[in-house]
Order: structure tokens, then sequence, then C-alpha cells
């Protein structure tokens, strides 16, 4: 170790302590911001489709499923390619609570696309839960 760390004074100190912030901060920031559209995307996109698909039938639910899928997917790969190299928070214990989140009401929107079929207030209750949990923790991403 070199003397050259200690004439840092103080000033000195806090300056850079303050820089290493204001880099912190501009890092994360740069990373979250494709995590929260990632969430909304995954949200609206997974709501309205199992809404869509517990109020049609025939070629309708068709077209709303591969119009889900398609979505869906796309989400996935805009994810993936706008977080390219900075992965770290999607193995983190946050990333897995959102989307463990989401998992529950969304595993309920199918049970009810499956089993209450054209069921207006239960498939309308099942969507919205499912968005708003993602928008829920779209917000808590954001005011990170």
């Amino acid at each position: 170790m070199s003397d050259e760390n200690a004439q840092l004074s103080p000033v000195a100190a806090r300056s850079l302590l303050e820089d290493a912030r204001r880099i912190s901060d501009r890092a994360h920031n740069a990373v979250r911001w494709p995590y929260i559209t990632f969430l909304l995307a995954l949200g609206l996109t997974t709501s309205m489709g199992t809404l869509g698909m517990a109020m049609t039938e025939g070629n309708a639910f068709g077209l709303v499923y591969v119009a889900t899928l398609a979505a869906f997917f796309a989400s996935i790969i805009f994810f993936l390619i706008t977080t390219q190299g900075s992965l770290a928070f999607a193995w983190s214990k946050r990333w897995a609570i959102y989307i463990g989140a989401w998992l529950v009401p969304y595993l309920f929107a199918i049970g009810v696309m499956c089993f209450a079929h054209g069921s207006l207030p239960l498939a309308a209750l099942a969507s919205g839960l499912v968005f708003f949990v993602t928008f829920t923790a779209a917000i808590v991403e954001a005011k990170r």
C-alpha cells in the first residue's frame, strides 16, 4: 500500500465519496428503466391476454392467444436486448419477488380462463390483479 492514501484530506475524501455515489446512482438509473418497462409490459400483456382469452371463443380466442404470446416474447426480447451485460439485477432477491408476485395472480387468471370461461367479473378481477401487482412492482422499482 502506498502513502498516497495517507495524504488524502477529509474534504477530498468526501468529494471522492460524493463522486462515487453520483456514478452509482447514474448506473442504477440506466439499468433499472428496462426492468421497469419490462414489468409494465409483462403486466399489461398478461392481464389483457388473460382477460381477452376468458371472454372469447373459437377463432377470436386463438387470435388473442397468439397476440398475447407475440407480445410476451417481444417484451422478453426487448428486455434481453436492453439489459445486455447488466443482468445482475435479474438474479437478485427483489427481482425474484417481483416475478413471484406476478406469477400468483397470473396463475389465478389462467385458472379463471380455464375453469370459469366467460365469467366477466372473475376475469376482470383476475386480470386487474395481474396488472396491479406488476404496476406496483414497477412503482417500487422506480422509487428505489
